[in-house]
């Protein structure tokens, strides 16, 4: 049987139905979906002085899990020996490991396999990160070799790592970067646009090819002609964006990349190239834009008014927190 834990937002709907609305465990358990003895062992259990913090009760949650390998790692001692001994032997990795102890003892290879990866992964068993075959291996992201990995490791972070307080929208110098493919061949150009989350101001500038390093040199040589205060930038998981941490480094601060197939994760950025596609269709050879074209682009969408400004501009909204500075 497959068991579903809390979420922390539903233990927030917990914390405020059960103290703010003073809604019975039976009205809280229908509402989330879930059986009353299940609020009440949540509520009984994570109260404190009488009193349940959803925040410290999802903290002390995912200690519980984080350290929930260390009961195994004792356990199973005469296990891990087992096997340490055939997976030190040259011809056995971890599947085939895997694969030797299910024949010994009836349990599921997959189980197995999961358990030892979970092990491996929490840096607390015998066998460490360190002894993996592949250490640069990032699940959900392509695999960075040579010397341009530290760089990511330092500065490049996924979605989820980046700080609430960036969607909100209150800071200035959060920026969104893609690039607006033009002919889908190699030697055509493209178009690449960089927005700040709070003003919307939008800047695009043309780029000859997708070339990781031609992008980093293109967006450091826009900021710094433009003056720009950047903190963060969101991205995509594109090609293009496969040597972003080095531009982090020159710039001194943080890339974080979407989730795939999550583009509602930078939607400023999807929205300014919107605008861009109702002029420029997709399969427009960009070559045929001269920079004075671009600028007109560019200036097109800053200058337009916007309902969520009160329909003032990009360009008005920016000026005022340039010169709030």
């Amino acid at each position: 049987m497959l068991y579903n834990h809390l979420s922390e937002k539903e233990r927030a709907l917990i914390e405020f139905m059960f103290y703010q609305e003073r809604r019975s465990l039976n009205s809280i358990a229908k509402e989330l979906n879930e059986h009353r003895s299940t609020i009440s062992r949540e509520l009984k259990i994570n109260e404190s002085c009488g009193i349940y913090n959803s925040n410290n009760t999802h903290k002390k949650y995912l200690n519980r899990k984080w350290n929930s390998h260390a009961f195994y790692l004792d356990r199973f001692k005469s296990f891990t020996d087992l096997f340490l001994d055939k997976f030190r032997k040259i011809d056995h990795g971890v599947e085939a490991t895997c694969h030797y102890i299910k024949k010994i003892i009836l349990v599921s290879k997959h189980q197995v396999l999961d358990r030892f990866f979970n092990w491996i992964k929490s840096n607390r068993w015998k066998l460490k990160r360190s002894d993996r075959l592949r250490k640069g291996y990032v699940k959900g992201r392509k695999r960075h070799k040579g010397m341009f990995s530290k760089f990511d490791e330092k500065y490049v972070f996924p979605f989820w790592a980046r700080p609430s307080k960036i969607e909100k929208r209150e800071e200035y110098g959060h920026f969104e970067a893609d690039l607006i493919i033009g002919k889908r061949k190699a030697g055509y150009s493209n178009l690449l646009t960089l927005v700040e989350r709070v003003t919307r101001m939008t800047y695009i500038i043309k780029v000859k090819n997708k070339n990781s390093f031609t992008i980093n040199s293109t967006i450091k040589k826009l900021v710094e002609e433009n003056n720009l205060e950047v903190k963060t930038i969101t991205i995509d998981n594109g090609i293009e964006f496969n040597k972003i941490g080095i531009l982090a480094y020159w710039l001194n601060c943080k890339i974080y990349y979407c989730e795939p197939y999550a583009s509602f994760q930078r939607w400023s950025n999807e929205n300014a190239n919107d605008l861009i596609r109702r002029i420029y269709k997709k399969g427009t050879d960009f070559d045929l834009l001269t920079d004075d074209d671009v600028v007109r682009l560019q200036n097109r969408i800053n200058f337009m008014p916007r309902k969520m400004f009160c329909f003032k501009s990009s360009y008005e909204i920016n000026k005022h927190y340039i010169e709030r500075k």
